[in-house]
C-alpha cells in the first residue's frame, strides 16, 4: 500500500522512538483434542509459508489452563505430548530464523500500512496447537496413509530457551535439513532467561532419566523409521549421559534404530566426556560433535564455570579427537545473525548441508565433502 514519504518518515522517526517498548507475545494454552490421527491441515497461504508439524514430549510443568510452565513435572506420569504446528517462510536464507518483525515493521502494520505477511517470519500456528495421549503420540511413527516417511529428527534444546522457541527451532531445523524428516523436540524446562545459567543446569540433569525413558519409548515405536538425535548446547548435558546408559542396556536395539547423534556446541566438560562416556559413543560408530573456537557463549562457560573446565563444543586450543567419533571443527563455517558464534548448527547453510550430507546418505565425515585436516590437529575443519 502506497503512501506520502513524509508520513512515512514521520512514522519511522515515532517507531525508532518507542523501539524499546515492544510488548511480549502470549501463547494459548494447547488446546485437547480426541480426534484420530491424522490431523486436520490448518488454513495457510501456500505462496508464503510451508507448514511444518512438531511433535513434542516435555516434563514441564503443567499450569492448571493446560499451558507449560518453565518448571520441573515431579508427578508420577512426568512426561506430557503434543503437537505444534510451525509456518516456515518460503522466501528466506537457508539458515535464517527471523521469528519477529522489527519495530518500525510493527509500527507500520498498527497503521494499516502494511500485512503482516509482507515480513514473512518463523511463527506458530496457534489454533493448531494439539495435546496428545501417550498412545496418539507414539502411533504417529507407524507406517500410515498421511504422514511422512522419512526419519525422525529429534531435537534436544539448550540454555535459556523457551517452549515456543524450542518447538520453532525444530521446525525450522528439521525443514533446512530435509523437509521430509519427522521432526520432535524434547524440551526440558529451561526457565528461558540468559540469567538463570545455574537453574537450567539442575533442571538439566533432572531431566536426564525422563529423556531415558522417552527414547526407549521412541525407538521401539518406530517402525522403518531411523532416529536421529540432535542436542544443542545444554541439551548435551541431557542426552550424553542418557544414550551412553541406554545403549549399554539395548545395544542391538539401537545399532538398528539409532541413526546419527549430533551433539552441537555442546556445553559439556570435556574432560567428563572423555573420562566417562566417549568409549560409548565411539562404539556406537556414529556420533558427530561440532565445535568451535569462535564460540563466545562456549568460551565464556569453558573460563568461568566450575573451575575452568574446557568445554567440549569449544575447540580452542585443543579440541577434541577420538577414534570412532566425528569431531568437526565448524568455525569456518559462518551463519547467519549468530553473533555469539554459538549457533551455527542451525544459521550455517553450510552446516545444514552437511548434516543434509550425514543423515541421508549416512556418510561419515571422511566421506562427506569439504574437511580438511589440518596437523597438528587430528580432528576435521568443516571448509565455507
Amino acid at each position: 500500500m502506497k503512501f506520502s514519504l513524509l508520513g512515512g518518515i514521520w512514522l519511522l522517526s515515532f517507531s525508532v522512538f518507542f523501539a524499546g517498548c515492544a510488548s511480549s507475545v502470549s501463547y494459548p494454552a494447547p488446546t485437547y483434542s480426541s480426534e484420530q490421527l491424522p490431523y486436520p491441515t490448518p488454513e495457510y497461504r501456500t505462496e508464503v509459508f510451508a507448514p511444518v508439524k512438531v511433535s513434542y514430549a516435555t516434563n514441564r510443568r503443567k499450569a492448571p489452563d493446560g499451558s507449560l510452565l518453565p518448571e520441573l513435572n515431579v508427578s508420577g506420569d512426568p512426561l506430557s505430548y503434543g503437537q505444534e504446528t510451525v509456518l516456515i517462510p518460503f522466501k528466506r536464507d537457508l539458515g535464517s530464523f527471523k521469528d519477529s518483525h522489527s519495530p518500525a515493521f510493527k509500527m507500520l502494520m498498527e497503521f494499516g500500512l502494511v500485512d503482516e505477511q509482507d515480513d514473512p517470519i518463523i511463527t506458530l500456528l496457534n489454533d493448531s496447537s494439539l495435546t496428545l495421549t501417550e498412545a496418539d503420540f507414539f502411533k504417529q511413527f507407524k507406517p500410515a496413509k498421511g504422514f511422512k516417511s522419512g526419519d525422525v529428527l529429534l531435537f534436544v534444546h539448550g540454555f535459556n530457551v523457551k517452549f515456543e522457541d524450542a518447538v520453532k527451532r525444530a521446525a525450522q531445523v528439521s525443514y533446512d535439513i530435509n523437509p521430509d524428516l519427522q521432526p520432535v523436540v524434547f524440551s526440558w524446562p529451561s526457565i528461558g532467561d540468559p540469567l538463570k545459567y545455574n537453574r537450567d543446569f539442575g533442571r538439566a540433569l533432572d531431566s536426564v532419566d525422563d529423556f531415558e525413558k522417552f527414547m526407549l519409548k521412541l525407538v521401539a515405536s518406530t517402525q522403518g523409521k531411523r532416529v536421529h538425535v540432535l542436542a544443542h548446547s545444554m541439551g548435551s548435558k541431557v542426552v550424553i549421559p542418557a544414550l551412553a546408559r541406554l545403549y549399554s542396556t539395548h545395544p542391538k536395539l539401537f545399532d538398528k534404530k539409532l541413526g546419527n547423534i549430533i551433539l552441537a556446541a555442546p556445553d559439556f566438560p570435556r574432560e567428563t566426556f572423555i573420562l566417562k562416556y566417549k568409549a560409548a559413543f565411539s562404539k556406537f560408530g556414529r556420533a558427530t560433535i561440532y565445535m568451535s573456537s569462535e564460540d563466545k557463549a562456549l568460551k565464556a562457560s569453558s573460563s568461568t564455570y566450575l573451575a575452568d573446565r574446557g568445554m567440549l563444543g569449544f575447540s580452542g586450543p585443543e579440541g577434541f579427537f577420538f577414534p570412532g567419533i566425528d569431531s568437526v571443527d565448524i568455525t569456518r563455517a559462518g551463519g547467519v545473525d549468530d553473533l555469539l558464534g554459538h549457533s551455527n548448527y542451525g544459521s550455517s547453510a553450510r552446516v545444514l548441508v552437511d548434516m543434509h550430507d550425514m543423515i541421508g546418505s549416512n556418510l561419515r565425515a571422511d566421506k562427506r565433502k569439504g574437511f580438511i585436516i589440518v596437523p597438528p590437529y587430528k580432528y576435521f575443519f568443516l571448509q565455507p
